[in-house]
């Protein structure tokens, strides 16, 4: 999917004045390839006007060839030296520079996995092999797949040079790689720098199938706004015990949960309690099926059940907010696009990382429309793309209009109004900046869903916004400036995914910050910081 962004560029200055050169700004595998003229550096970020809107691309990770490199060097500026990049085409002439990319290296000769998976609930597994089953039909990309009668899954490249085995571990045997619901709100250490690391990397160590997600429901008699995370998390560790205590009636709480060991409970361990470090309290009633407790909540007075989104029928459903206490309901659009704090990302876990890119190509097979359309017949949610209601985006951006905002936000709202005014938003939404491994999975799943969303005809000519949102303890100029560059990289990461699909549909990309005006939720990521970024996807 990779194919070179070329640029021309017209002088619309005075007759007298010159045209800035452009420069071709190619990586040494050849992954990234970017041709245009050089408008501005941020001492990591190099920002580049093509003929599809600005890109962004790491100056230390590019050769920059072309006269432009040294007169953007010379004209100083953008404080940009030599030095920034990883080096200069010394001796190429223009002809030369517009040479096609060098295509990536090819893998290490003769290079084999050989992988055990496991799985932390038995639907998991059917998961696994419904997976299977499509990339041994499909064969995608050359790749030969042989899926045994025992359910071991054979892979070979089209050269022959990189093979594989996943084998499924008997139960309670060790394992390299399990199938498991995977906690976004826990911290965790940075595994990328930025959107182009996971974007193009060819191993990774956590990939994402499909989508799960929690309901809260609460007796019909329990009025009350929302609960935070943490909220839920100290109700369930005995720690509030009466809804007057968050904001409802003065009336004692009863938690409904399911038997040690089951796989809900399991869950909600490790997507509500962990993160916070708390336990579940022992007197928490338990109740033997996912069904009757969420029937049971509607009979006992003050009794609340954390429940999956299919269970909750009927139910009263409370939203649930993050730590800035935005209440987000569990809509099909905020579960898809992560708004919603309770999502269940179902990922490949790797133990250790594959030797070949076999295992990476098969867990992203799962992002396609074929087989998200198949895992959704085996419960999963899909985390194709689909666009938000146009009640709800008109709701948000009437916010503005009575927001309290200081000087730098009203000026970004002002421009956020103008800019999403005739524009709609779509599902896919990443996460800025450094990325821990399974935000980098859930990242490149979605840029994946929305490459193949924008290649349908009903997208020809449009115009693909990359929309940053952000916080930040230092402040809203800091949060307002650390937005528009995770909206830059997450561009150019897409441009790399997906080059020859924004060619072919005749797609332009534009990239806006706004910073914390009107969240959409709370921006809490993994990677420890005071600032934090998540970019949104819309298009007109």
């Amino acid at each position: 999917m990779l194919k070179k962004i070329a640029t021309t560029l017209l002088c619309t200055a005075s007759a007298g004045a010159l045209c800035a050169q452009n420069v071709e700004l190619r990586s040494p595998d050849g992954f990234i390839s970017v041709e245009g003229e050089i408008v501005g550096f941020n001492g990591i970020m190099l920002s580049v006007e093509t003929s599809v809107g600005i890109v962004s691309v790491p100056a230390g990770q590019v050769v920059c060839f072309g006269a432009g490199c040294n007169e953007a060097i010379a004209n100083d500026n953008f404080d940009l030296a030599a030095g920034n990049f990883l080096a200069i085409g010394v001796g190429q002439s223009e002809e030369a520079a517009l040479r096609p990319a060098p295509q990536p290296a090819a893998a290490p000769r003769n290079t084999s996995d050989n992988f055990a998976v496991s799985f932390d609930a038995p639907a998991y597994q059917t998961i696994y092999r419904t997976l299977a089953d499509a990339f041994a039909n499909a064969n995608p990309d050359g790749i030969t797949a042989d899926l045994a009668g025992s359910g071991d899954l054979n892979l070979q490249d089209a050269s022959g040079q990189q093979t594989a085995v996943i084998s499924t571990a008997a139960v309670g045997a060790p394992s390299d790689l399990s199938i498991e619901a995977v906690s976004l709100q826990t911290r965790a250490p940075a595994q990328f720098d930025g959107p182009i690391d996971w974007a193009r990397t060819g191993r990774l160590d956590y990939q994402m199938l499909g989508l799960q997600a929690f309901a809260v429901v609460v007796n019909p008699q329990v009025d009350i706004d929302f609960l935070t995370m943490e909220q839920l998390a100290s109700i369930y560790a005995g720690e509030i015990t009466n809804w007057a205590e968050v904001g409802g009636p003065d009336q004692k709480i009863l938690p409904l949960q399911q038997p040690l060991n089951s796989q809900l409970r399991n869950e909600l361990v490790k997507l509500v309690m962990n993160p916070f470090g708390k336990n579940i309290a022992s007197n928490v009633l338990t109740m033997a099926d996912e069904t009757g407790m969420a029937s049971s909540v509607n009979q006992f007075p003050g009794s609340i059940s954390i429940v999956g989104v299919d269970s909750a029928g009927n139910n009263t459903i409370v939203p649930v907010a993050g730590s800035c206490g935005h209440p987000v309901t569990p809509a099909r659009f905020n579960i898809v696009s992560g708004d919603y704090p309770l999502v269940r990302p179902i990922m490949a876990s790797f133990d250790r990382t594959p030797s070949t890119t076999l295992l990476t190509a098969l867990f992203d097979f799962a992002s396609t429309d074929a087989v998200q359309a198949l895992l959704a017949d085996e419960g999963l949610i899909s985390h194709r793309v689909v666009e938000q209601g146009v009640t709800e985006k008109n709701a948000r951006l009437n916010q503005l209009l009575s927001a309290d905002l200081d000087a730098v936000e009203r000026s970004a709202g002002a421009r956020m109004f103008q800019a999403l005014f005739e524009a709609q938003r779509l599902s896919a939404t990443v996460t800025g900046g450094p990325a821990s491994g399974p935000e980098g999975a859930w990242n490149r799943a979605k840029l994946q869903a929305l490459a193949a969303a924008v290649a349908d005809d009903s997208y020809a000519g449009r115009e693909i916004m990359f929309v940053g949102f952000g916080s930040s303890e230092s402040g809203s100029q800091i949060a307002l400036d650390a937005s528009q560059e995770a909206a830059e990289e997450t561009a150019a990461a897409f441009s790399a995914m997906a080059g020859d699909v924004i060619d072919a549909n005749g797609l332009s990309l534009a990239s806006f910050g706004f910073g914390s005006v009107a969240p959409a939720t709370c921006y809490d990521g993994q990677v420890r910081g005071d600032t934090h970024t998540r970019v949104e996807i819309w298009y007109r």
